[in-house]
């Protein structure tokens, strides 16, 4: 898709193609070029959603990724997915765990379907693959932090508060006089009883999964 104009152009610069140049540089609101369509202020603008921590866009975004300054990052330091050993456009947060990975790599990894029975019985697959720490949901992330790190406590509670506003299917599709959702109180979505108020459930993912799996167990045996 071709990158639309986002701000209005005044015309074209009269400085850009003189010997001395155009003294605004990146931030002349003025097209340098009769055929270009962007100014260099539009081409140069910074993606608000990456700088505030994710951009579902990715590669594709039409503005400028850049990282946040961070004292604490080695600069020399490559950021590896511990899954592909490609470094990720996007990366998967777990919430106490240091190591890194793709976004696509970790969902794939502890998704059910790819999951065998033994490990979708232990639960494994809701744990890092190499550290075991227990994670019961990933978050996107346009940014890599380490555990511990103040930044993925801001990403991780702004994925959770942008989540809550959308409605759970599970919860959605099961009766209003027995209402259901396989994570129960550790659902991140929206749980609402017919009046608007918030329903509680009163246990979390543990005990329906457990549940769903020791069925599920027992009738494979």
């Amino acid at each position: 898709m071709e990158r639309p104009v986002t701000s209005k152009s005044r015309g074209i610069c009269r400085y850009y193609n003189t010997p001395r140049g155009c003294f605004a540089g990146d931030k002349c609101k003025f097209q340098h070029g009769e055929q270009e369509k962007l100014t260099p202020y539009d081409k140069n603008k910074i993606c608000r959603y990456f700088a505030a921590g994710y951009c579902k866009r990715g590669e594709n975004c039409w503005f400028r990724h850049i990282p946040p300054a961070d004292p604490t990052a080695n600069p020399s330091e490559s950021l590896i997915c511990a899954i592909c050993m490609e470094e990720p456009v996007t990366f998967g947060l777990l919430a106490d765990c240091s190591h890194i990975f793709c976004i696509d790599c970790i969902r794939n990894w502890r998704g059910q379907e790819s999951s065998s029975d033994e490990v979708a019985f232990t639960h494994v697959q809701k744990k890092c693959p190499y550290c075991r720490t227990p994670s019961k949901f990933v978050t996107p992330s346009s940014h890599f932090y380490p555990g511990g790190h103040p930044g993925k406590a801001i990403i991780i509670e702004r994925y959770k508060s942008s989540l809550q506003r959308i409605p759970c299917k599970y919860f959605t599709a099961s009766s209003p006089d027995s209402r259901y959702c396989p994570f129960g109180h550790d659902c991140m979505y929206q749980h609402l009883n017919e009046d608007g108020t918030p329903y509680v459930f009163h246990k979390g993912v543990d005990h329906y999964m457990r549940t769903v799996a020791c069925v599920d167990f027992s009738m494979k045996s």
